[in-house]
C-alpha cells in the first residue's frame, strides 16, 4: 500500500489502500483534508496544495539503516537451515547406495534387479551429495549472519560484556 508524507509534516505517514498512483494520491490527500478539518491535525497547507505535493514514502524509506543485512542473514540461515534438512533427509539413502556400489568391484554375477538398484543408487548418491556440498557451502555466510543476527537481538540496555 502506497505510503506518503507532506513537507509541512514529515513525521505524518498516510497510508491508503490503492495500486493506482493517481488515485492513491487523491486518496491520500483526501485523508489529510479530513485531518485538518477534524482538527487531528494542526498543520498550515499553502493554497493551490496538489496531490503532486505528496512525498510518497517507499518500504526502502522506512527501512532501518541495516535492515537489509538483516533479512539477508535471515535468507542465508534459511538456506543453511533447508540444506541441512536435506542432507539429513538422504544421508541413509546416500550410505545405502554407498553399500550397492560394492556389489560392482565383486566378482560375481550381478542381477538386472541389482543394477536398478544401483542405477537408483547413484541419483540417490547425487542428490546426497549435492545437497551435503551446499551445506557445506553455507555454513561460512551461516556465521557471519548468526552473528549479524546476534548483534541485531541485543538490548540497547544490556550491558556489553568485554
Amino acid at each position: 500500500m502506497p505510503r506518503y508524507t507532506i513537507p509541512q509534516c514529515p513525521e505524518l505517514l498516510l497510508t491508503v489502500p490503492n495500486s493506482d498512483p493517481e488515485k492513491a494520491r487523491y486518496k491520500a490527500t483526501q485523508k489529510l483534508i479530513h485531518l485538518i478539518n477534524e482538527n487531528q491535525l494542526d498543520v498550515q497547507i499553502p493554497e493551490g496544495f496538489s496531490t503532486r505535493q505528496l512525498i510518497e514514502i517507499t518500504e526502502k524509506d522506512l527501512m532501518a539503516q541495516g535492515e537489509d543485512k538483516v533479512i539477508e542473514a535471515v535468507k542465508t540461515l534459511s538456506k543453511l537451515s533447508a540444506s541441512r534438512r536435506k542432507v539429513q533427509e538422504l544421508h541413509e539413502q546416500a550410505l545405502e547406495a554407498r553399500h550397492q556400489i560394492d556389489i560392482l568391484f565383486e566378482d560375481k554375477k550381478i542381477t538386472a534387479e541389482e543394477f536398478e538398484k544401483i542405477e537408483e543408487g547413484f541419483r540417490a548418491l547425487k542428490e546426497f551429495a549435492t545437497a551435503n556440498l551446499r551445506y557445506k557451502e553455507a555454513l561460512p555466510n551461516a556465521e557471519t549472519a548468526r552473528l549479524l543476527i546476534d548483534q541485531a537481538l541485543e538490548s540497547p540496555e544490556s550491558p556489553k560484556t568485554k
